[in-house]
């Protein structure tokens, strides 16, 4: 299978992705080509031919990997989302909103704290929801997020 293994080396060569994506996006093309070999094995070909015929009918390295790109550009702009969002909209809550609140006359008498709190576990987690991959980090990160919060209400 050496053709195959340098058609996945130029592809990775042109990939510009994480090593966890581009191992991903790799072993799925390899999948398929391996798929292709075998039927064109099972349709008589010699192994070398089946694959390249295989290789050839998959597409050039460069298209692919720009095609693997695009899909795959989404999840590190979902990586630095997740990273940024939580830390940011602890600041602002920490910084504009919290000293807000406390200049009002009764806070925090009655159930606004608890309000409060939902409100910033809401804002918190709902982006969560949109990010299927980095999802478990992004949680990690609001939990820590609403702690602080939590945190800088209980100071006088």
């Amino acid at each position: 299978m050496q053709i195959i293994e340098a058609y996945l080396e130029e592809v990775a060569s042109h990939l510009m992705a994480d090593m966890v994506t581009e191992a991903d996006i790799l072993r799925e093309i390899e999948e398929h080509l391996v798929e292709a070999v075998e039927a064109g094995i099972a349709a008589g070909l010699p192994p070398e031919e089946a694959e390249r015929q295989a290789v050839a009918q998959f597409g050039p390295a460069r298209e692919i990997a720009e095609q693997f790109r695009q899909v795959h550009n989404e999840s590190v702009s979902q990586a630095v989302l997740s990273a940024a969002l939580p830390v940011l909209l602890t600041m602002l809550l920490k910084s504009a909103v919290l000293p807000w609140l406390h200049s009002l006359r009764g806070w925090p008498a009655g159930p606004a704290p608890i309000f409060f709190l939902a409100l910033i576990t809401l804002a918190l987690l709902l982006p969560a929801l949109a990010m299927r991959r980095w999802r478990y980090g992004y949680a990690a990160w609001a939990f820590f997020s609403v702690m602080a919060i939590l945190q800088a209400e209980s100071k006088p």
